[in-house]
């Protein structure tokens, strides 16, 4: 007897689709008192829907998550505060101490091309000449 249960899919929706959620809620709703109405299945004491004939699990009827339960959630900050600060820290690079400035610098492009063809190191070398003609 297995029937196709249901299904009652949410993932594609964003938090200005409540006409569209309830849309399909109500659909979902509708297939679900059709499917239990013609028998051959019932609700084990977990709250499993489970088919009479076989035994076998076909789904529970789920929980949605209502707008009411959304509003009343509270940010990771406050309800697992040492996981926030976990992942929080393990984001990228440590930062140095004294980190580089990023600069604009008009070079004549004569001086630019000889710098570039000297090595690899190139910009490490011109930096450290600034920093020897600096005052």
């Amino acid at each position: 007897m297995t029937s196709k249960w249901p299904a009652f899919i949410t993932k594609d929706l964003g938090p200005d689709d409540d006409d569209e959620m309830m849309r399909r809620w109500e659909v979902y709703n509708r297939e679900m008192k059709a499917l239990i109405a013609k028998g051959g299945f019932h609700q084990d004491a977990d709250g499993w829907w489970v088919e009479t004939a076989t035994g076998k699990l076909v789904g529970p009827d789920p929980e949605i998550e209502r707008p009411d339960e959304i509003r009343e959630g509270k940010p990771l900050k406050e309800v697992l505060p040492d996981l926030h600060e976990a992942i929080k820290r393990s984001r990228g690079r440590p930062r140095k101490k004294n980190p580089k400035a990023a600069v604009t610098l008009r070079i004549d492009p004569r001086t630019l091309d000889r710098w570039e063809r000297s090595g690899d190191d190139w910009r490490s070398r011109m930096a450290g000449a600034i920093e020897n003609a600096a005052p």
